[in-house]
């Protein structure tokens, strides 16, 4: 008769590693004021990981005051750049031992409210902010809940915690792309005004034109959000409007440019025959739309991997959290983009 399997404890570590219990403990829990041998802290860390050794959370919680989770207040869980950011984050905190606590926080929802019940209700240890629609109420809130917190995805005025992506480089690669196919009337499906993924790609954009000579236009740039309805609209808007129709367009998102597609396809426009069409970020709804679409690809999983594994470094004490951008972005050529035609 087979021996019941048991999990391997604190007492199995220390006897593979030739060392007491209480080093164990102390080495595993990276207690800082514990003298040691690089090579016995070594031979430890590796007793730990041939038994797959996995210390107790609450014990360890107990012992320095903490719950090892965090929050991500994201605005949305469809989107698949929201999606991908939770991706990342979700895999950096398993591998630092944390749990991942997600809160969704839809348009009518108090900002400040959903910060506060993650810290003072669900006892996080630090906050993952993915939405801040608005600086002047959200980073006031989440100051004064003297909690240790991070940016992903954008910046805000007095918070050097964050992880961003090139924005501005990325949409200015957009441009050189389309220009380098003869493209000379390019349009702008912009993001809302006041948020800084939108500022950013708006630079982007006009840098892109002014380095190949070419003089912008206020008529070619329409506000679309960052949504498939948007993108919709402001196509209809920017077709409306009575402006000479441009012969390519860079879309603020992969799902605006989606939008857009569908309005032209309804319209009997023509993509990329009559007009070159780039969406900013890369997802698999880019390889099934009909044609294919072009896109900026950006490290969306890397950013939320890299901000949460920031923070709990943070957290723990081990340095200190100062803000990246992630520039790494290319163009992912596919059918939406193609010469102009004469």
């Amino acid at each position: 008769m087979r021996k019941k399997s048991h999990s391997p404890t604190i007492s199995d570590v220390a006897k593979r590693a030739g060392v007491s219990a209480p080093a164990v403990s102390r080495v595993l829990s990276a207690d800082k004021d514990f003298v040691v041998r690089d090579e016995t802290r070594q031979r430890i860390i590796d007793a730990a990981k041939e038994l797959n050794y996995q210390p107790s959370q609450m014990a360890r919680g107990l012992r320095v005051s903490r719950t090892f989770s965090l929050g991500i207040v994201t605005p949305e869980l469809d989107n698949p750049v929201h999606a991908r950011i939770i991706y990342g984050a979700e895999r950096a905190a398993a591998d630092h031992g944390y749990s991942l606590l997600i809160a969704h926080r839809s348009p009518d929802m108090d900002e400040a409210s959903i910060y506060e019940r993650l810290v003072r209700h669900n006892r996080v240890d630090g906050l993952i902010v993915a939405t801040l629609q608005d600086e002047q109420t959200g980073v006031p809130a989440l100051k004064k809940l003297d909690h240790p917190f991070v940016l992903v995805n954008r910046k805000a005025k007095g918070v050097p915690h964050y992880v961003v992506i090139d924005d501005e480089g990325g949409s200015k690669k957009a441009v050189e792309h389309l220009v380098a196919l003869g493209h000379r009337r390019i349009a702008h499906l912009a993001g809302e005004s006041h948020r800084y993924n939108a500022k950013c790609r708006l630079r982007g954009y006009r840098a892109g034109l002014k380095e190949a000579g070419l003089v912008y236009e206020a008529g070619l740039v329409v506000e679309s959000g960052y949504s498939q309805n948007g993108g919709a609209a402001a196509m209809r808007e920017l077709l409306d409007s009575g402006v000479k129709r441009p012969t390519a367009i860079f879309a603020a998102t992969l799902l605006a440019a989606a939008g857009a597609m569908s309005v032209l396809r309804e319209e009997g426009i023509r993509v990329p025959e009559d007009v070159s069409m780039v969406g900013f970020n890369d997802g698999s709804i880019a390889e099934v739309l009909a044609p294919p679409l072009t896109t900026v690809r950006t490290p969306i999983d890397e950013m939320g991997y890299q901000a949460t594994s920031a923070l709990i470094k943070h957290i723990e004490g081990d340095e200190e959290f100062v803000g990246t951008t992630l520039p790494s972005t290319e163009i992912v050529v596919r059918a939406s983009t193609a010469p102009v035609s004469q």
